[in-house]
């Protein structure tokens, strides 16, 4: 082993490194390498100090070396992800991933690793990360849904359709929200129990999600309570989704009475340009009076005036 303190105090650790570490002197002689690198050179350990860099190296890996590899460390003091090819002492050919770096003016430091061991290595970081993004993603979508309909939940939902409001903004479209909550649902829990209850949100959950189409957004806004929103300047879009809407509350087979729906909606002009929370403090006074109207039925607050949207 070369006389430099750092390294001769190092010496002990390093050789137990998984990583063939050896070092050349300003001679390109090899003067340490530990045992993983003696390993690798196919010589037992101690007989690889004093062997000439070049003795370890195919004719091609010493072109590049002279051409490219000690320009660049003596420039810039590194090389890195180099792909050489080592000769053992039995004459077999061994691809390696080295790196390389200046110590001092005298030495050069030098790291491989087989190349076979390298892809493994990365296959297995690839998989793991494969593997730890789609356990993020899982996480993502448990935290997203709402565990009852599967439908997004409050805070998702929102999300989405703050999301739906900045892309309507840049294409200069209005938005609609709509607010909508199960007529009489109470009665459902406290004649039919809770079970028959959470069936009836599930059934108009499903059916929700299946009616939603392109820049529209459904989710599940807490209890008996659902929101939506459509990204469309013309009217009858809306009016579309509100009628499918209550087509989709028919569709429900609940017990008693028929599954029906009061939708309270605010239309969202882009020169106006009110905040959600604001939109949907509108959609729930729509709500309200569709409740007082007598259930069943839409009603729309547009510039602080509600009227019917039947």
């Amino acid at each position: 082993m070369f006389d430099v303190p750092p390294l001769a105090a190092a010496a002990v650790m390093i050789d137990a490194f998984p990583v063939a570490c050896f070092a050349t002197d300003r001679s390109r002689t090899i003067r340490y390498a530990n045992a993983e690198a003696s390993s690798l050179f196919g010589s037992v350990l101690g007989q690889t100090i004093g062997l000439h860099i070049e003795a370890v190296l195919t004719p091609a890996s010493k072109i590049f070396c002279n051409s490219y590899v000690y320009p660049l460390l003596f420039a810039d003091g590194c090389c890195e992800e180099l792909a050489l090819t080592l000769v053992t002492q039995t004459g077999s050919r061994v691809p390696v991933v080295a790196n390389a770096r200046m110590h001092g003016s005298d030495f050069v430091l030098w790291s491989a690793m087989r190349a076979e061991k390298r892809e493994k290595l990365q296959g297995e970081v690839l998989r793991a990360r494969n593997a730890l993004q789609g356990q993020t993603r899982a996480l993502e979508l448990l935290a997203s849904r709402d565990e009852l309909t599967g439908l997004l939940n409050r805070r998702a939902a929102t999300h989405s359709i703050q999301t739906l409001i900045a892309a309507a903004d840049e294409a200069e479209t209005d938005v609609t929200v709509l607010l909508l909550d199960i007529d009489r649902f109470k009665a459902i829990n406290d004649n039919y129990g809770h079970d028959a209850g959470d069936n009836v949100l599930r059934q108009l959950g499903a059916a929700l999600q299946s009616t939603v189409r392109l820049h529209e957004v459904v989710g599940r806004y807490g209890g008996e309570e659902f929101i939506l929103a459509i990204a469309a300047n013309d009217e009858l879009a809306a009016r579309s989704l509100n009628q499918r809407v209550h087509a989709a509350a028919a569709s429900v087979s609940g017990p008693g009475a028929p599954v029906t729906v009061s939708v309270g909606l605010c239309r969202r002009f882009r020169s106006d340009a009110p905040v959600l929370q604001e939109v949907v403090k509108a959609a729930d006074r729509a709500l309200y009076k569709a409740k007082a109207s007598g259930r069943n039925c839409s009603i729309i607050e547009q510039n602080g005036i509600l009227t019917s949207f039947g």
